[in-house]
């Protein structure tokens, strides 16, 4: 039974992190699979290169997807055998402009921040059938976008695919939340169940802009379960791209812990809302940011997938001055010279 939880959650994690990172191709079906990258966060006075002369696991290695939770289970006991302590999370992420996977190893190194969600609730409600069915039919076209380059619209303050399979289920979601938002909020707040609180928060991003719609959201970023969270935060960071009238009405310091998280989502995710919410420079976050989350941002800033470090990177060039147009350049052409910048001005 362990493992097969194990399965599901590797299945349900990618499926979530999809609607964000983009450009991304599924393998997820495909018996056989490439590791492009194996990184690390939680790594302050760890010593990482112990831990990658024993790992089951290389960068370059095709491995069984069908194999993947009996990898997670070895990684961690490989981790707990070199330091003593268990990873606090292993997770395979899809995938790469050339299909290969990305492993990310958590570490309970000193900028490990241990957060403390809230405790599950207990209700049995559930949504509909056919809800559930909408909210699968969405991811499963998520790849298909994927495959056809297609961009994303969030000046509505939702997800908007410019792939017209999607972009249909999009609107049935929104046209759904609008009409029904007392049973999301319920579902959200009162199901046992992690997946019907995960379709919730999803829906709930696509309801009509209020304050208790940001009000839930933020609730549900606290949740025990982390897919729950992730499609909360993600719909936050949404809303906040769409206006920075919205952007004042998230409390940011609220998220900057997880950019410390121990949970590899908790900390894409974090990083998402966080540099969007400080793209306005304002001082006194960017110096909350600094103090208490530098050296998990250094580490974010130099993973090789460009896409998971550039939130990071956006960060620390605010952080350190940089002026907007060049710090966009720089990320996509030199993100060196960025973590340089941040290190000068913190000497």
């Amino acid at each position: 039974m362990r493992k097969k939880n194990l399965k599901y959650k590797v299945l349900h994690l990618n499926f979530l992190g999809l609607l964000v990172l983009i450009p991304i191709v599924t393998q997820a079906q495909q018996q056989q699979i490439r590791v492009g990258y194996i990184e690390y966060f939680g790594t302050k006075g760890i010593e990482v290169e112990t831990i990658k002369k024993t790992l089951p696991i290389n960068e370059g290695d095709e491995v069984s997807f069908d194999k993947l939770p009996d990898l997670i289970l070895e990684t961690k006991e490989v981790v707990k055998q070199s330091i003593g302590q268990p990873a606090t999370d292993v997770g395979p992420v899809c995938c790469d402009a050339h299909d290969r996977w990305m492993v990310y190893i958590g570490l309970p190194g000193r900028n490990l921040e241990v957060i403390h969600y809230d405790l599950p609730p207990k209700g049995a409600i559930h949504f509909p059938a056919e809800v559930l069915t909408l909210y699968r039919q969405t991811i499963d076209l998520v790849f298909e976008s994927v495959h056809a380059q297609a961009i994303e619209d969030r000046s509505q303050g939702y997800a908007l695919s410019a792939y017209p399979p999607l972009r249909a289920r999009q609107l049935a979601m929104r046209e759904y939340a609008t009409r029904n938002v007392a049973l999301i909020r319920r579902v959200l707040n009162q199901a046992v169940d992690s997946y019907q609180r995960a379709v919730a928060a999803e829906l709930l991003g696509y309801a009509v802009h209020n304050k208790a719609q940001i009000l839930g959201l933020v609730k549900a970023s606290r949740d025990a379960d982390e897919g729950v969270r992730n499609n909360a935060v993600r719909a936050l960071g949404v809303l906040a791209e769409s206006r920075a009238s919205i952007a004042k009405q998230i409390p940011a310091a609220g998220f900057i812990g997880l950019l410390n998280s121990g949970t590899w989502t908790d900390r894409n995710k974090g990083g998402f809302l966080i540099e969007t919410l400080t793209r306005a420079r304002e001082p006194m976050l960017l110096r909350l940011v600094s103090r208490r989350a530098s050296d998990s941002l250094l580490e974010m800033a130099r993973w090789q997938e460009a896409n998971h470090a550039k939130s990071a990177r956006l960060i620390l060039g605010r952080i350190s001055g940089i002026e907007e147009n060049r710090l966009q350049k720089l990320v996509d052409d030199d993100p060196s010279a960025v973590i340089k910048a941040f290190a000068e001005k913190n000497r």
